[in-house]
């Protein structure tokens, strides 16, 4: 060993610049990507996750043959999945990982954007802020592509402002090809879009007009599927004031969130590249989306988390006007405020249905031979989650499975069949979720338990779960008295949805 061995290189000027530059995203990303991470196998599958499962474990070739029928416009999403299926399986860890990451980047590019705007202390506070977000946080522990929306929406806006030259155009139109292939109402982000760059709307209209043109077929394929969206409902007032609360990271914390925007306005010039970027982003998008929704109803909450980036960049140029003293300890206070929405979105019946609780009801209480049918004929997706438990059920009203059928629910024999069907059966399970999949795909309903009955099988027992309820119906000899059994109740808490 030398005597004098040489000294550490150190970091020069440049270098400890760039670290520094890259401390508030990642910062940011680590934070949220912890908080995605908690209690994220916590909530049950629901029957949108079961889709997800249903359609990413299938082959490439039977996937695109879905997508021409439903879906099309989640269609990118599940082809990204679809490795992550094949190699991992499709646990409630391996499908909503992506999400909790997605969130992650949401946040680390949102500090890239707010640094590029203003700041570096405004780029840590907005960051955070997005990580804090539970609406955000909802959705990064959801296997659907709402949390990768809005990480692209922060890319596609990042991109935008630093776009000067050709490439950086072509870089923009390439990140909105994703955006909208990702989910078709981000490009309501396009609007915002032409007032941050209003100082170069030919570069703009270019590479926009350049992105919009592989999207057409995606338009084309959602228009003939329109029907997917006849559940939705029409507008309220409650769902305007849910929508800002939601943004404004919930009911506690909305009205400081309203003063500090209305503080950021005061403190930047309408025309600061940070309120030209941020305001419009936040206002534009669910204008456009309320307003369609007052003609035909197409408004969905989750279709507007793409907005969180903006509303924390806006948050934060207010938290900008005040001392380091005074606004680490507001950050501090929007952070308590927040956990009890966050520990009410990590309870297991947190979501519509509780696929698991049901899964368990029929593991405790099936046996050999046993038949399943669905009330709604698009539950079927339901089987692919927990599937041990339905391992040898014989569905027994299906005549088509949906793989063969090229669809998520398959096709079933005809109802004047329905009693030949259920004549040699022991025992049926009758699963009945209270909110149909889509109008009209529980019309068979009825006449599927007119024949249970017709056919000598009667009610045995009755269990219920978050969004429905499980029935065995027995075949009871003429000798024998029905059997009663005690329904298992789930969550009190949970059954209100």
């Amino acid at each position: 060993m030398p005597k004098n061995p040489s000294p550490p290189p150190r970091l020069g000027p440049a270098r400890l610049s760039h670290l520094s530059r890259l401390g508030p995203p990642c910062v940011s990303a680590l934070v949220a990507f912890v908080i995605a991470c908690w209690g994220l196998t916590t909530p049950s599958f629901w029957r949108d996750e079961a889709v997800t499962a249903d359609l990413t474990g299938r082959t490439v070739p039977q996937l695109l043959r879905v997508l021409g029928e439903i879906d099309a416009v989640h269609g990118f999403y599940y082809l990204l999945m679809w490795p992550v299926t094949t190699v991992f399986g499709a646990s409630e860890l391996t499908l909503r990982l992506p999400s909790a990451l997605a969130a992650a980047a949401a946040a680390g590019l949102t500090a890239l954007l707010g640094r590029r705007l203003a700041s570096d202390r405004l780029a840590l506070t907005a960051g955070l802020l997005v990580a804090l977000s539970p609406f955000l946080s909802r959705y990064a522990q959801e296997a659907r592509q709402y949390t990768l929306v809005a990480a692209l929406a922060v890319l596609s806006t990042w991109l935008l402002v630093r776009a000067e030259d050709r490439r950086g155009w072509a870089w923009y139109a390439l990140s909105v090809v994703l955006l909208g292939y990702t989910h078709m109402f981000a490009l309501l982000l396009l609007p915002a879009h032409v007032i941050a760059r209003r100082d170069a709307l030919r570069s703009w209209a270019v590479a926009a007009g350049a992105a919009l043109v592989p999207l057409l077929g995606l338009v084309a394929f959602a228009t003939s599927q329109r029907y997917q969206v006849s559940w939705i409902e029409p507008l309220t007032g409650k769902a305007l004031l849910k929508l800002a609360q939601a943004l404004g990271w919930g009911p506690i914390a909305l009205i400081p969130a309203v003063l500090l925007i209305a503080l950021g306005l005061w403190r930047y010039r309408p025309a600061s590249p940070l309120l030209r970027v941020a305001l419009p982003w936040l206002v534009l998008p669910p204008a456009l989306l309320l307003g369609v929704s007052l003609v035909s109803p197409y408004y969905v909450q989750r279709y507007l988390l793409f907005c969180v980036p903006a509303a924390a960049l806006l948050v934060a140029a207010g938290l900008e006007t005040l001392s380091w003293k005074l606004a680490a300890p507001l950050v501090v206070a929007a952070a308590v405020a927040t956990v009890p929405t966050h520990l009410d979105q990590r309870r297991q019946t947190a979501r519509v249905d509780d696929l698991r609780a049901l899964s368990e009801i029929i593991t405790e209480h099936r046996r050999p031979g046993d038949a399943v049918l669905f009330t709604d004929v698009r539950m079927r997706p339901a089987l692919t989650v927990y599937s041990s438990a339905y391992r040898d059920l014989d569905d027994v009203m299906r005549r088509t499975s949906p793989v063969a059928a090229g669809d998520l629910k398959g096709t079933e024999i005809s109802r004047t069949r329905y009693a030949e069907a259920l004549a040699d059966r022991d025992r049926v399970w009758l699963i009945h979720n209270w909110i149909p999949f889509l109008p009209g795909s529980d019309r068979t309903a009825g006449a599927k338990r007119r024949a249970l009955n017709e056919t000598g099988l009667q009610k045995a027992g009755r269990w219920l779960y978050k969004g429905g309820e499980v029935l065995l119906y027995r075949r009871v000899p003429a000798a024998e008295e029905p059997v009663d059994v005690r329904p298992k109740r789930a969550d009190p808490a949970g059954l209100a949805g």
